[in-house]
């Protein structure tokens, strides 16, 4: 039903996507897939427009969840190194709580950081077959050298080694 008056019509659309709102969803959907760059503008204006709010935003998401922001930082890494395989936040939560949030070398509690078995720079990939969960002191320790080059140097050292 179309209207002279604008706000009439907004009113009214506004209302339909209420009443129907998968059928709002699933048009929505197909404007922004026929349309990518109107979309990407729009976007772009909208963030020039609210980008202290966005920035907040994002900022409280990242400190409620810190998992996903190492997930991302270490995706962008892999991405990066052009090394193979991805792992996901709830991946990454899964695997810290197997070790019961404590640290794979020293078993010490703490931030732990996402370690990379075989290390990316030595051809490893960043699958979650291939992480571990490290404090930031064994991570920064380890470097390059891969998981058991490591424990043996921890062993020599007279380290700890929980598993």
């Amino acid at each position: 039903m179309a209207y002279k008056d604008p706000e009439r019509q907004r009113a009214y659309a506004r209302e339909w996507m209420k009443r129907n709102p998968e059928k709002a969803r699933a048009a929505v959907r197909r404007w922004n897939r026929s349309h990518p760059e109107q979309r990407r503008a729009a976007k772009r204006l909208y963030y020039s427009r609210h980008r202290e709010q966005h920035k907040a935003v994002m900022a409280a998401y990242h400190r409620a969840h810190p998992e996903v922001l190492q997930a991302k930082s270490n995706g962008y890494r892999a991405r990066a190194r052009a090394a193979e395989g991805q792992f996901t936040s709830a991946e990454w939560r899964a695997l810290v709580e197997s070790y019961e949030g404590k640290c794979a070398y020293c078993g010490g509690l703490g931030p732990l950081e996402v370690d990379h078995r075989t290390p990316l720079s030595r051809g490893g990939t960043n699958s979650i077959d291939n992480v571990l969960p490290a404090c930031g002191s064994c991570n920064r320790k380890k470097g390059q050298l891969t998981e058991p080059e490591f424990r043996a140097r921890l062993a020599a050292e007279g380290g700890a080694l929980p598993r």
